[in-house]
């Protein structure tokens, strides 16, 4: 006998809950597009449920995606070892958050929250281990109790205790302070930064970098970007000027817009398609530290951007 699916039964609860579960996704993935695929299975999987059972949809759905997310994860780590080049998480544009949860709480959550989307805290994340990850996100972004989290992952509340506190004491020892956009005045800054390159000025351009700088670059081994971090003023510089001042243009328009991306000051570069259509070529985010830029985080890979590109 065939199994009944409750697809349209679902729908309201699912419609609901797609965002913050996607939100939720994003962070343990550090991918839009495993994120997106991943919660869309879920609700594959939620299907063969009668909803009229759960008690709590958030919560049960909350359960699948997380173990399913784990699975995931289990799985990327091999694949990011033998990743061409400098892997990222996905750069997203502040306006094309439409997953992200409305900021409903506290200053101080909603503070907590928009970080924990940065370049540099997705990579933090990466650097524990997948249930260090789970529980951390689901308690410190998510407010979820240790006796959730425990039936969550089919885990005793005492051990989700230890994990949270691995992760917290990992997390306090190891996240980099920079400085909110308002202090370091992020607009003049950046655009400083990309005038002085064009000049080809690699001194002038070295100025404006913390000395603890650091440039990351994702091409995914599909398009031209640095193989390596780079990690002191001058290589940073150098590798700037070398580009922005060059007189080789590429073959198509393109425009460069300042704008906020994930959660930090950033810009968008785009290219004209022969369609007419526009499309992201780069996202780069910065951060900044006594005044000067301290990070780079440069997304080039075109798979990653094309996702983008399809909800711009």
């Amino acid at each position: 006998m065939e199994t009944p699916l409750y697809f349209k039964e679902w729908e309201p609860s699912f419609s609901q809950h797609r965002p913050y579960l996607i939100s939720f996704t994003f962070r343990m993935t550090g991918s839009l597009a495993e994120a997106e695929d991943l919660v869309q299975d879920v609700f594959i999987e939620a299907a063969k449920t009668d909803p009229s059972t759960i008690e709590n949809h958030k919560s049960w759905l909350t359960k699948i995606c997380s173990h399913r997310a784990l699975d995931l994860l289990k799985s990327t780590y091999k694949q990011r070892e033998s990743y061409s080049g400098t892997w990222l998480p996905d750069a997203v544009p502040d306006s094309l958050q439409y997953w992200n949860l409305p900021e409903t709480d506290s200053a101080d959550k909603n503070l907590i929250r928009s970080e924990s989307l940065t370049t540099s805290f997705l990579l933090l994340l990466e650097r524990l281990n997948p249930e260090e990850r789970a529980v951390y996100l689901l308690n410190e972004i998510f407010d979820y109790s240790f006796k959730e989290i425990s039936e969550f992952l089919n885990k005793s509340e005492t051990a989700c205790r230890k994990i949270a506190q691995r992760a917290r004491e990992f997390i306090s020892a190891n996240k980099k302070r920079f400085e909110s956009a308002e202090g370091a005045n992020p607009t003049r800054l950046i655009s400083q930064f990309f005038e002085t390159a064009r000049t080809g000025n690699t001194e002038a351009l070295s100025l404006l970098l913390a000395d603890s700088s650091e440039f990351w670059a994702d091409g995914g081994g599909k398009i031209s970007a640095v193989p390596h971090i780079l990690r002191t003023p001058y290589d940073i510089a150098r590798f700037f000027a070398g580009i922005y001042s060059s007189r080789v243009k590429p073959p198509y328009e393109m425009k460069m817009e300042l704008h906020p991306v994930s959660g930090r000051p950033g810009v968008v570069i785009s290219k004209k398609l022969p369609s007419g259509d526009w499309a992201f070529e780069t996202l780069i985010s910065f951060e900044f530290e006594d005044g000067k830029i301290a990070r780079i985080y440069s997304q080039r890979n075109p798979d990653k951007l094309a996702r983008l590109t399809s909800l711009s």
